[in-house]
């Protein structure tokens, strides 16, 4: 039996865990050298921001993704 399921197909820039991932790592580099903090209290934002990153990645892709980028329909 062969899944009839059709699912929308959307460039990876429109990508909400995309922009989840690049939003953390512009936060991360900014603590690290963006700012002048010492180096524990950079360790617990690095951390924090981490958490927070995994957590919206795994809600976003468990209940509010709907489409798939290109190069993930070309795998199936």
């Amino acid at each position: 039996m062969t899944d009839t399921t059709e699912v929308d197909i959307k460039s990876a820039w429109l990508s909400k865990i995309n922009w989840t991932q690049v939003v953390s790592v512009v936060a991360s580099l900014l603590v690290v050298f963006g700012l002048d903090i010492p180096p524990e209290t950079q360790a617990h934002i690095a951390t924090a921001i981490t958490a927070l990153t995994g957590l919206v990645t795994i809600v976003m892709k468990t209940f509010f993704t709907t489409s798939i980028t290109p190069s993930s329909a070309a795998n199936t």
